[in-house]
């Protein structure tokens, strides 16, 4: 069967020819009407009828001897290449072409390429054709006229273009492939790059099954990388929220393995990625990686200022708010996604190691899971026998470069053949995991980050490796509570075993000397209370607010110390005293009692 684009080909030679013979080389015979004047345009010939296949060029000049309009000789600007289809979004915008042509091999390429990039001279345009493997002119003044190829175009075909990987209505869009239906025109993945993610296959399906996931078996945390692979397209089913996990953990410990492995899934492992990467850049890469898994190596190498915000960045799912040069808004991009971190380090330690604070919603949006396991060897529980644990992370990274990607497809036939009916299967085994692993009356903190496990397990049918998981964070986390209390409570102590000797002046009676002075001083402190309990602070009012409770809301703080009976409250209930100090004044103060050393967790809860 003759294709469109051969067609027209065929049509254009055509006439071509006829043109030809007007000119004098035969004869036509007489006609009623003039013959039509040549005019300039493209012709794309797939056959070597014009000698070498290719866009060609046609222009016309006049000839010298008749004065007449007269063809050019053609001229070759590339390689077959056919304008298959306008595109556009929901919207009515970002326009752009589907291009459709082969390489040298023989392999086709399809790319939505925005309008936008035409916009300059065509260089940008030129680069990406040529690197995926389009031949072009090395002349200069035929090389822009491919440009105008492109923006010339006009098939009949349209097509709805997406600017993010994911799904969009019942459709699941990748770079290269669009799974399942979407009524209406088809939906294509536009962007400025081809193929932004390293997806690909190599090696077969029942060899990835056997030498890259059946050996994971019983390794609850390379499990749990390996459900998070298939976890990552599940989200936009379930609508649920984006975030991650953290692998931490010595050097040399697997954790690079497990990346590797839940990378395999999706393609070679050029399909991880590094946090070391500016604030622009990953919101870029969270686009095209939306409803899939985000495998980021080296947290280390993540500036520690930006730490916090790449942890609100991804799991937020939007990027910042920028304006167009005429100062209007531009709308931020959006995406969802799941990522699987894995470095030496914790995020909080990046945090708080550029000056600033861990909060409880990076840990919510970053789980920290301790990589090595308790009695086992490194991130490993199980090893085939005989077999070193050095040896068992290169036997499976091998296997990783020698099979992957074909899982993925799989996957999305089956969530896309029947959306409903996998979005309640995985509801169900979600929900009911996430009240096993933490009870219906677990804080909200603790029961989003259940929930994020609970989606892993239901994905890879790997119940057992989320247990074991979320218990090692929960063990790490110290406490089953809201963490911002504990954390409360932790800085208040820290704060007092640091300065309780030196900016807390002794209680005596106002007419003793205070020598030595007490330098920058932050109130008193009592060998006994007024109860005779033991040692208890009076922490001047600003010092409290500003310095104690430093990044945290100071009424909140006093709150939690008064619930768990670390802080005497006046006759009213407030947190605040009026007190007669040693030096004479009568200052409003709060009273730390000694119950603020006492490990009660339910209380700071």
């Amino acid at each position: 069967m003759t294709s469109p684009l051969e067609e027209r080909a065929e049509r254009d030679l055509a006439r071509m020819q006829e043109a030809r013979a007007a000119k004098g080389k035969v004869k036509p015979e007489r006609k009623a009407k003039a013959p039509e004047q040549p005019r300039a345009r493209f012709l794309c010939a797939t056959s070597e009828a014009m000698g070498r296949p290719g866009v060609y060029w046609i222009g016309t000049a006049q000839d010298r001897s008749t004065g007449e309009t007269i063809e050019s000789e053609p001229q070759w600007i590339c390689s077959p290449l056919d304008v298959a289809a306008l595109t556009r979004d929901a919207t009515g915008g970002e326009w752009g072409r589907l291009l459709v042509f082969r390489d040298r091999d023989g392999q086709e390429h399809r790319w939505a390429m925005p309008m936008a990039m035409l916009a300059g001279s065509g260089e940008e345009l030129r680069a990406e054709l040529l690197r995926q493997g389009l031949e072009i002119t090395t002349f200069a003044q035929r090389r822009a006229r491919l440009a105008e190829y492109v923006a010339q175009a006009a098939p009949e075909a349209k097509a709805r273009c997406v600017l993010r990987t994911g799904w969009h209505g019942s459709a699941f869009v990748l770079p290269t492939r669009t799974w399942g239906e979407q009524p209406g025109e088809p939906v294509i993945f536009q962007g400025a790059t081809a193929d932004g993610v390293a997806l690909g296959t190599a090696g077969t399906l029942e060899d990835w099954r056997d030498q890259v996931a059946a050996p994971c078996a019983g390794n609850s945390r390379m499990v749990l990388a390996l459900s998070a692979a298939f976890a990552g397209p599940c989200l936009g089913l379930l609508d649920s929220e984006g975030g991650g996990f953290h692998l931490r953990g010595g050097s040399s410990s697997g954790k690079s393995t497990a990346l590797a492995v839940a990378a395999s899934v999706y393609g070679p492992p050029a399909f991880a990625r590094t946090w070391r990467a500016t604030d622009n850049a990953l919101e870029a890469v969270a686009s095209l990686y939306s409803d899939l898994l985000l495998p980021l190596d080296e947290i280390g190498q993540l500036d520690p200022r930006n730490a916090g915000a790449a942890a609100y960045l991804l799991a937020n799912g939007q990027g910042k708010s920028r304006s167009h040069r005429d100062g209007s808004a531009r709308a931020a991009a959006r995406f969802r996604l799941l990522f699987l971190s894995a470095g030496e380090i914790g995020l909080g330690d990046l945090v708080t190691a550029s000056g600033g604070k861990s909060r409880a919603g990076h840990e919510v949006r970053v789980v920290d899971v301790p990589a090595e396991v308790e009695g086992g060897a490194g991130i490993f529980e199980a090893m085939p026998e005989g077999c070193a644990p050095g040896d068992f992370a290169d036997r499976l990274k091998r296997a990783a470069v020698a099979h992957h990607g074909h899982a993925l497809g799989r996957w999305l036939e089956a969530l896309t053949e029947a959306p409903q009916a996998a979005r309640d299967a995985l509801r169900g085994w979600r929900d009911s995991l996430a009240d096993s692993l933490c009870g219906t009356t677990a804080v909200g903190q603790v029961r989003r980050v259940a929930q994020r496990f609970a989606v892993v397990a239901a994905a890879g049918e790997a119940e057992a490796a989320a247990r074991a998981c979320f218990a090692a964070w929960l063990r790490a986390r110290g406490t089953a509570g809201a963490a911002e209390p504990a954390a409360m409570v932790a800085q208040v102590r820290l704060f007092l075993a640091q300065h309780g000797e030196s900016r807390f002046s002794p209680w005596r009676d106002s007419d003793e000397s205070h020598k030595p002075r007490t330098i920058n001083r932050a109130g008193f402190r009592k060998s006994k209370d007024d109860d005779g309990n033991g040692l208890a602070y009076y922490i001047e009012a600003e010092v409290f607010r500003v310095e104690v409770c430093a990044g945290f809301d100071y009424r909140q703080a006093a709150r939690v110390l008064a619930n768990m009976g670390a802080l005497r409250l006046d006759s009213t209930g407030g947190f605040t005293r009026r007190e007669r100090l040693p030096d004479g004044r009568q200052a409003r103060v709060y009273v730390v009692l000694p119950e603020l050393w006492d490990d009660d967790e339910d209380a700071a809860a």
